[in-house]
């Protein structure tokens, strides 16, 4: 895949700082169906960097990403895809990836629409471990996998049914990999959970729900276990204004990113609208009531599941559209905000589709890839800001480049 006259710019749909544009360097679709280089319409889900096991906090040029039945590794600095994971049964589809590292090597966690947890070290391109949660009689999914932060051991799992499964994977090692997977405990958000963070700050694991924003502190939990199970929170976030009220799902939380300091950033589904707030200052309020303390403007959707990236050392908060465009948001540079008096922000940039050049649907006589809404499922911001990397609902992995660099 190709983007036109690349030394181009991408077009800028509002003015800018001169210090953050990002160019589009490979375009990559590499999640087709029985390797058909003009499917459009397997969607990639998700992506993650892999964290750097050298340096706390940072991440690699290695990038996961998930859609159809295979997991691709791709190197963001070459494009080149290092290696791909198929599953085995071709009815799953995977929806969630999650990074961790233990014992000195990085591990990726991935699951779907299978109910089963697959653990895979890249590396040594090895699959450990295939765990099916239970008999899948009520249909339920794995829609979100979340590592702990700090106990890196301990995995999170959120499915369709409102469930999140809580485990420990042990510390598998090479060769042998013997890994020591035990169920320690189960949350129950009451609904069906879209994504999950966590805030090793407050000790507080937040999940993006159906229903709104739950969340369950951790605070006093020295160990995992089912004799340590905190209890559910539900927080009050804001509402659309009267005028609005009439729309239906207006609770639905479809994303939630802990932004490292405790600041948590939220997006609830047609509120064309991410909410900053305090999560320390929300949990001395008994009444758990949200009160940003920025309001950031993004697209007026009605397209749902947009999911949010972030890096806190980048200092960058990214959502993509429908339109296939990025909205980024310096976090590094906000003006003051307080819960008196929010602060209304607007994007930094907005960096809009570029036109691409699909040789593949071209030959098949198939319709422009932007003839369709281009959904942005998922952000991920590399650790130094160099690189974002977006997927898609037509099977596309897209990673831009800081132009100063």
């Amino acid at each position: 895949m190709k983007t036109k006259d690349r030394a181009k710019k991408a077009k800028i749909l509002q003015k800018y700082s001169d210090d953050l544009d990002f160019d589009p360097v490979h375009f990559l679709r590499c999640h087709s169906k029985k390797s058909d280089y003009a499917d459009v319409q397997t969607q990639v889900w998700q992506c993650a960097f892999e964290p750097d096991t050298d340096n706390l906090g940072q991440t690699t040029s290695l990038i996961a990403t998930c859609g159809g039945n295979s997991i691709c590794f791709i190197n963001v600095e070459s494009g080149e895809v290092i290696s791909k994971y198929y599953a085995k049964d071709l009815r799953e589809m995977f929806y969630t990836l999650a990074w961790t590292s233990v014992a000195q090597m990085t591990v990726l966690a991935t699951a779907g629409v299978r109910n089963t947890i697959h653990l895979i070290h890249p590396a040594a391109n090895v699959v450990f471990l295939q765990h099916l949660l239970k008999e899948n009689r009520n249909k339920s999914h794995i829609n979100f996998l979340l590592f702990h932060p700090i106990s890196k051991n301990i995995l999170f799992c959120g499915s369709s049914n409102g469930e999140i499964l809580v485990f420990d994977i042990g510390e598998p090692m090479p060769p042998s990999y013997q890994c020591d997977f035990k169920y320690l405990f189960q949350l129950s958000a009451n609904s069906e959970v879209f994504g999950l963070s966590f805030c090793s700050v407050s000790h507080v694991l937040l999940a993006a729900c159906n229903n709104g924003l739950k969340g369950w502190n951790f605070q006093s939990v020295l160990e995992f276990n089912k004799d340590n199970v905190p209890e559910l929170m539900s927080f009050s976030l804001p509402t659309k204004d009267d005028r609005e009220q009439d729309i239906t799902n207006q609770d639905l939380v479809d994303s939630v990113e802990v932004l490292g300091d405790g600041t948590v950033a939220t997006k609830c589904a047609l509120h064309g609208a991410i909410y900053l707030w305090s999560l320390s200052d929300t949990l001395e309020n008994n009444s758990l009531v949200v009160k940003p303390t920025h309001v950031l403007r993004w697209s007026n959707t009605d397209n749902y599941f947009m999911v949010l990236g972030a890096h806190r050392d980048a200092g960058l908060l990214c959502c993509g559209d429908d339109g296939g465009a990025l909205w980024l948001y310096d976090i590094s540079k906000m003006p003051e905000g307080s819960i008196e008096k929010p602060c209304c922000v607007e994007p930094t940039i907005v960096i809009s589709w570029p036109n691409v050049t699909d040789q593949f649907s071209d030959k098949k006589r198939k319709l422009n890839l932007d003839v369709y809404d281009i959904v942005v499922d998922k952000v991920a911001v590399s650790s130094s800001g160099k690189y974002i990397v977006a997927v898609t609902n037509n099977n596309m992995v897209c990673i831009w480049k800081q132009s100063k660099y």
